[in-house]
């Protein structure tokens, strides 16, 4: 292995977070998901407290 030098080590590009397409497209998913189910979880519970239920 070799060993670098302090100024080797400045240019060395990268590292922990790297924001890419998937990344993005995985948070968008998560997001759309969370607000899909509180628009659902919140008509459900405006149509049980209106009492305006199917008579299934």
């Amino acid at each position: 292995m070799k060993n670098l030098e302090i100024e080797e080590t400045k240019n060395i590009i990268g590292g922990a977070f790297n924001l890419t397409g998937s990344f993005v497209s995985a948070f968008k998913g998560i997001v759309t998901a969370l607000f899909e189910i509180g628009q659902t979880l919140g008509g459900a519970i405006r149509r049980i407290s209106s009492n305006h239920l199917c008579d299934c």
